[in-house]
């Protein structure tokens, strides 16, 4: 069922007084109804600024709030009324309690709205109850410890019955034991429907807890998703002072050595992951055959595909001619896995391209014993995991079968591969910006545009830039930056391994919507290379790195 927009945010700017710098900066967002929404950024970011206003605390100096539809009024009945559906839980609950007692301070809310005493005493009872705390209800709030005060705070807002509760750091400054129960309540809301916005800076707790993590910088929104996306953004949380949940970071490191499939759904907590690792059968390579004779040794180079003869000859021939040249003892191979272009070609000029598995026949065939697989993907995404399963179906059939690795595979290959695009563009001046098109995966693989784009500037190459057609790092984002650059001259590259389809139609073309035609939209002066990355010596050359250590 479609959740419905609770709050919605339009241009909300606000200034404290005596200060230069916006609290908030033409802030937009939208918040869907009972949604668990983490957000989060750097101290200083908006988030606390946009809370008050969400509770109508503060009053937006420009831009729009609606609740449920119908935007804010700031007449005195109409904030109670918001108060009462919108309710906060300030970082320092002493912010928030005042009265003689708990019991006192829970019911003053209810009272306020015009509940009658015997209402209002249930209601307290209830709620005290709910969240344990009945015990010392009879006890003046600032006799409490921290974490009784946190649950008193909560108390106060449960007990009107809100449709939204803020959270502002709820464990802030508590020990692992108030920690724990207030998450507990935290969760009691969220499964009672009630919609929870929570700031944090915890990430590991976000990435488990949250349906939405909304990331805040300079008071807007930098970015907002689901966590496995957010969180996968390495660029955007190096602006957030954020670092990546552990959970996160460990099965990505797994996945980009292999040991997990790149199909494997996202863990969200170490539970998970733990349950993903027990279920791996860590296959030995592949002794279906029994070895009766001298070996006869084979590489299968295996790509997407292009239809574009004048760029195949430049880059998957280039590839799997350099493999030759690297590895005489070995016989080369070619497979592709885009069937589409595999019968394109077959029509158009009587070519055949042999599938993986018609490959492994055709190795089968010419008695081959061993056999390396070196795919030319850019990334270990599900291409990668489609080919290698088709393989292993022959490994009956051979006595070895082992695979190299994807062209960006660990840290050093990212580094290798920044050298490789710098060599390349060595005769760029320091005032072009180099913007790379990467294809683009919604799979979790695609965070290595996003990392490779942040290792180009940590390596000192400000004026490079990497996106995807499909994914993220987005067009839109790509134009934000490089216009903050302020370039001279923009260079357009494709960054796939030929330059096909998307870098003739979708980077160079004449379009409207190309990269070429938006850029020189915005005024500046453009250019494109029709080159792709299998013409770069240097990635020819992390090919050979990867099938050498595939060669067993």
């Amino acid at each position: 069922m479609k959740k419905e927009s609770i709050i919605k945010a339009q241009n909300l700017c606000y200034t404290y007084e005596g200060e230069e710098q916006p609290a908030l900066n033409g802030l937009s967002l939208e918040i869907k109804q009972g949604k668990k929404i983490a957000v989060m950024g750097a101290n200083g970011s908006g988030k606390s600024t946009f809370f008050l206003c969400l509770n109508g605390i503060l009053r937006p100096q420009k831009g729009t709030l609606s609740f449920c539809g119908t935007p804010y009024s700031y007449d005195k009945k109409s904030l109670l009324a918001l108060r009462s559906r919108v309710g906060i839980v300030f970082q320092d609950p002493d912010n928030q309690l005042f009265s003689a007692s708990v019991r006192q301070e829970i019911s003053f809310g209810i009272l306020n709205l015009g509940a009658d005493n015997e209402t209002a005493l249930r209601e307290t009872e209830t709620i005290m109850e709910e969240l344990d705390i009945t015990e010392f209800q009879d006890r003046p709030t600032h006799a409490l410890s921290g974490g009784q005060k946190k649950q008193v705070a909560i108390a106060d807002i449960l007990v009107m019955h809100p449709d939204i509760v803020i959270l502002d750091e709820p464990a802030a400054a508590l020990d692992p034991k108030h920690t724990s129960l207030v998450n507990k309540i935290i969760d009691r809301m969220t499964d009672a429907g009630i919609t929870v916005l929570l700031s944090t800076h915890d990430s590991d707790y976000a990435f488990s807890w949250a349906d939405e993590v909304i990331l805040f910088h300079q008071g807007r929104v930098l970015i907002s998703g689901a966590p496995e996306e957010v969180f996968a953004d390495h660029t955007a949380l190096k602006a957030a002072n954020l670092f990546q949940p552990a959970v996160l970071a460990m099965f990505e490191s797994l996945c980009r050595k292999e040991i997990i499939s790149a199909k494997t759904p996202v863990p969200r907590n170490l539970s998970e992951l733990e349950h993903i690792i027990e279920g791996i059968q860590r296959v030995p390579v592949y002794g279906g055959k029994t070895m009766h004779h001298i070996k006869k040794k084979a590489i299968l180079a295996v790509s997407f595909g292009t239809s574009y003869e004048d760029t195949r000859k430049k880059t998957i021939e280039a590839i799997e001619q350099t493999l030759e040249t690297h590895f005489p003892e070995h016989k080369i191979y070619r497979a592709w896995t885009s069937r589409m272009i595999i019968e394109k070609i077959r029509k158009r000029d009587g070519l055949h391209i042999d599938t993986v598995s018609e490959a492994m026949e055709r190795m089968k065939a010419d008695g081959i014993t061993d056999v390396v697989i070196q795919p030319t993907h850019v990334i270990n995404g599900v291409e990668n995991d489609q080919m290698k399963e088709d393989a292993e179906s022959h490994r009956d059939s051979f006595h070895s079968i082992s695979f190299g690795a994807p062209l960006l595979t660990s840290e050093s290959d990212n580094e290798t591969m920044v050298k490789a695009v710098a060599s390349e563009f060595s005769w760029m001046s320091d005032r072009d910006a180099l913007v790379l098109m990467g294809h683009g995966t919604t799979h979790y693989a695609n965070t290595v545009y996003a990392a490779l784009d942040y290792r180009f500037k940590d390596m000192g190459y400000k004026n490079i830039f990497l996106g995807t057609v499909e994914a993220f790092p987005s067009m839109q984002s790509l134009m934000r930056m490089v216009k903050e650059f302020q370039p001279e001259r923009v260079i357009l590259a494709p960054f796939m391994i030929v330059a096909g389809d998307h870098a003739r139609h979708d980077m160079a073309g004449d379009d409207p919507d190309s990269w070429y035609s938006q850029f020189l939209s915005e005024g500046l002066k453009t250019e494109c290379v029709m080159k792709g990355l299998g013409e770069y010596p240097g990635v020819r050359e992390l090919f050979v790195t990867h099938a050498e250590e595939a060669v067993l």
